[in-house]
């Protein structure tokens, strides 16, 4: 088949899912993620003949993404802000709400501050953080083995240094070590809000880095400020992406504790989506 045909059969299989811009986006992303074609190839050349194999791979992953495999996953990576980095399902697909945090956040990290990402994942908010600010110490944090290999290995393509550990948040101690920022987006969706979620995220993202303990919607909040209480230097800054419909919780929990000069932030979509504060 030639790559026009391909293209067609993705339009016609899953035009009952998406959108003709979305499916010719997926479509080219595939071929320039998997096979480095140029992305101008389906107009200037769209009778080009692909290969048993490029056709295996291309069959692939429409059976993917017609089952609503995200498309971050079917081809390894995703964009955030300007960093190209590998995902899978060890891991959560970056959104652009995390994009505005570490651009708010990024406004208060100054020169050989040591900034810690909680929760880190796939090490997007440790190393975008890392580049808009190169002279800072970053450390990102994760109970997930898996997810700190890919941190890792995102680090060493990206050419961005940074300390990876391996822990769980709630009974993690860093030995006295004090940090100028720490930085969070923990799990923060409440099982009763599975019923408005998608399938795609359901069905493929990881169960635990998404949702939080039914009886404690804060849960992972409580333990990063804990931890910010004992590590977290004065006058230090920390920064949370939170759930809208908790918001106020988390600022509660924070007023309980040593902090002051809480900030609250919307995102794109005009929802509290981050909030900062200062340690005592």
């Amino acid at each position: 088949m030639t790559i026009i045909q391909f293209r067609d059969l993705f339009r016609s299989t899953l035009c009952y899912q998406f959108r003709y811009s979305e499916i010719d986006y997926m479509f080219k992303s595939i071929l320039v993620s998997f096979f480095r074609f140029k992305p101008t190839i389906i107009g200037l050349n769209p009778n080009k003949l692909l290969t048993n194999k490029q056709a295996i791979k291309l069959n692939d992953s429409l059976s993917l993404i017609k089952k609503n495999c995200p498309l971050q996953y079917v081809i390894g990576k995703a964009f955030f802000l300007d960093l190209e980095i590998f995902v899978n399902k060890d891991v959560l697909i970056p959104r652009p709400e995390t994009e505005e945090l570490v651009v708010w956040s990024s406004k208060y990290i100054k020169n050989n501050d040591e900034v810690i990402d909680l929760c880190t994942g796939s090490g997007c908010i440790a190393l975008a953080i890392k580049k808009m600010n190169p002279f800072t110490h970053i450390t990102g944090l994760d109970i997930s083995k898996k997810a700190i290999s890919l941190a890792k290995k995102n680090s060493k393509k990206l050419n961005i240094e940074a300390d990876w550990i391996v822990a769980d948040i709630t009974d993690y101690n860093e030995k006295g070590k004090k940090f100028d920022i720490i930085i969070s987006n923990p799990p923060y969706i409440h099982p009763d809000e599975i019923p408005n979620i998608h399938e795609r995220v359901l069905n493929y993202e990881p169960e635990f880095a998404l949702f939080t303990p039914k009886d404690d919607p804060i849960f992972f909040y409580k333990y990063c400020i804990n931890f910010a209480i004992k590590a977290l230097k004065s006058a230090g800054k920390l920064f949370f992406e939170v759930n809208p419909n908790y918001c106020d919780q988390v600022e509660n929990q924070i007023l309980k504790k040593y902090f002051s000069n809480i900030k609250i932030k919307k995102d794109f979509r005009g929802k509290n989506r981050m909030l900062s504060a200062t340690k005592l």
